[in-house]
């Protein structure tokens, strides 16, 4: 084991032993959260579910309805504002999950988080060479942006997996344009946050990953990183640079990608002119990233936007923490695609990559369009990124999307074996909810 890698394992047992001696159990943060009601465990009191984890981080106990809230944790994010103690909650949850996996053989974890980012990679390798040629698909590559003679104003971190939808990426590089900021580009699965290792209990490689993305990011020289994707954020922020222990004079801030447009007003509103005449309504999330407030914000300065509130918001920070929760997470997209048609909504805005994902397939069915919120800044602004993901997965056949892509699947010289397991697995089955509206919850 490295030095680093050994470096980030200590200090994460340092902040469990923090917490466990800090924590008062008072059950602020389980009183908040979402997720005791949405996986059955209501019943049991606050004070006690907090004791439960505890128990879990001491390794003395494993109470079923502790264990069920740290796995099946939704990430929301309330508990944190709870707490006043000075304890992450979210944090705590992720380090009992980190315990009970670390009950598992070695081996085990290690082919999960293997075989985890080995498909993302594939998956992100292939879909976005499938809709872009290898000049625009540089543009959103590190390897286009040489290190700058002076630091660049931000850096734009697009995570992983952003690319299989980047037109979303480019759009937002086109807005920084637009803003004469500088930028390098980071991102993809060379510079993984180590999420994906993460989650099955593979810690060590983990650690090894988000230290070496974020020495890449801190040669950049830059004091400010803008993050596309949620988990990443949260990945960062809050479990690998507070354990890696990074010179504060070295490092950098990490902020979301619309909540530093939105700080950003009075230099992005000039700049939204043309009119975008359609009633709008967010597929939104109950979480405490800032995200959900900024969006509505930017689109509320898109002239001729009628926003329209749906409702109801998706427990989470984003779909992918609800992994652990299908039926709830079926349930919540089919409300909000109900919602949208019975409000005769025009365009049903997604805000991150996955929610892109996801509708992008229903979209045929339902008498709106799908876009994500990027969409309706570039078309205030003037820029245009066709959505070739949606219109490759709207096609619904394998071997019609090969056709179409045929050309670009021949300058990425990619094998088409792959390119159809891709398709299939990737895109066409990537569904958390059957496009079948019978099917619907």
């Amino acid at each position: 084991m490295s030095t680093e890698a050994k470096g980030f394992l200590n200090s994460l047992d340092d902040r469990v032993a923090e917490i466990i001696e800090n924590c008062v159990s008072c059950g602020a943060c389980a009183d908040v959260c979402p997720t005791p009601k949405l996986v059955n465990i209501q019943t049991i009191e606050p004070v006690d579910l907090v004791n439960g984890v505890l128990d879990i981080l001491r390794n003395v106990e494993v109470k079923e309805e502790a264990k069920v809230w740290s796995t099946k944790c939704c990430g929301s994010g309330f508990c944190q504002s709870a707490c006043e103690y000075g304890i992450n909650p979210r944090f705590m949850l992720a380090m009992a999950r980190k315990t009970l996996n670390g009950k598992k053989p070695e081996e085990i974890r290690r082919d999960a988080g293997k075989n985890a980012f080995k498909k993302m990679s594939r998956g992100v390798r292939v879909l976005s060479r499938l809709q872009l040629p290898p000049k625009i698909l540089e543009k959103i590559s590190p390897r286009s942006h040489p290190k700058l003679e002076t630091p660049p104003d931000v850096v734009f971190y697009t995570g992983c997996n952003m690319l299989k939808t980047p037109h979303i990426g480019l759009l937002c590089l086109d807005v920084l344009d637009r803003l004469n900021l500088t930028y390098e580009v980071h991102g993809g699965p060379s510079n993984c946050c180590g999420i994906l290792q993460f989650r099955p209990g593979d810690t060590e490689n983990a650690g090894r990953q988000a230290l070496k993305t974020i020495d890449r990011l801190t040669q950049a020289n830059s004091s400010k990183v803008l993050s596309w994707c949620p988990t990443c954020q949260i990945q960062f922020t809050e479990v690998a640079k507070p354990s890696l222990k990074l010179d504060s004079e070295n490092t950098f801030d990490m902020t979301m990608f619309p909540v530093f447009l939105a700080d950003n007003l009075d230099k992005l509103q000039p700049l939204l002119v043309n009119k975008v005449n359609k009633r709008v309504a967010v597929h939104e999330y109950a979480g405490e990233l800032g995200v959900m407030d900024s969006v509505r914000t930017l689109l509320k300065l898109v002239p001729g936007i009628e926003l329209v509130d749906l409702g109801h918001k998706s427990a989470g920070y984003t779909g992918t923490a609800l992994a652990e929760m299908k039926d709830y997470q079926k349930q919540t997209i089919a409300k909000t695609l109900q919602k949208a048609e019975d409000m005769k909504v025009d365009i049903l805005v997604g805000v991150y990559h996955n929610d892109h994902r996801e509708f992008s397939g229903h979209e045929a069915a339902w008498n709106f369009k799908v876009a994500n919120y990027m969409e309706i800044l570039g078309e205030s602004i003037g820029v245009d990124r066709p959505d070739i993901f949606k219109q490759l997965k709207l096609m619904g056949d394998v071997d019609a999307i090969i056709s179409s892509a045929s050309d670009l699947i021949k300058e990425h010289d990619l094998s088409l074996s792959e390119v159809r397991e891709v398709i299939i697995f990737d895109m066409l089955n990537d569904q958390q909810l059957p496009i079948d509206k019978s099917l619907h919850p």
